[in-house]
């Protein structure tokens, strides 16, 4: 079956819409109180690694190494940046993993940190944070992942064509 909207179940389509809405309120938690609660993510993760099973769009275990890999760099990331980036940003990576598969993840976290990065120099550049100030990941992790539910496989295969 390809990957393309089209042709995905209507079932699947409802938890991309889901998952969707969740990213957005994860998305604006982070934006206002720079945290990613647990007891949102954790459920997620659960509901996720069960969905892995039953993906239409890929083996389970493409969901499950995605996840794996997406929490991995970034708890990577986290503990050498001592603190530049949440542990509650690397939870988030792994849902994304798991709802994305390989190697979507890897667009998803692409997208995500180029649209972080380019929010942050935007930022700077207005004067509206320092360079040493926090910035919320999540509004930019999110907006990577929504973005690669469309354009994941393709974009992936054209960066980086190993994975043609």
């Amino acid at each position: 079956m390809p990957n393309t909207p089209s042709s995905w179940p209507t079932w699947y389509v409802a938890i991309l819409l889901v998952y969707a809405v969740f990213l957005v309120a994860i998305a604006v938690y982070d934006a206002r109180w720079q945290r990613i609660p647990n007891r949102a993510v954790y459920p997620a993760v659960a509901v996720a690694v069960v969905l892995a099973f039953f993906q239409p769009t890929g083996p389970w275990w493409s969901f499950v190494l995605a996840g794996l890999f997406g929490g991995l760099l970034l708890f990577a990331i986290a503990v050498a940046s001592r603190g530049g980036l949440g542990l509650g940003d690397a939870k988030l990576a792994v849902l994304i993993g798991l709802m994305s598969g390989w190697p979507s993840v890897i667009a998803a976290l692409f997208l995500g940190f180029a649209g972080g990065a380019v929010v942050g120099v935007a930022l700077m550049a207005s004067g509206r944070i320092g360079r040493r100030e926090p910035m919320p990941f999540g509004p930019a992790l999110a907006a990577g992942a929504l973005a690669a539910i469309f354009v994941g496989p393709q974009l992936a295969r054209t960066l980086w064509p190993v994975f043609g």
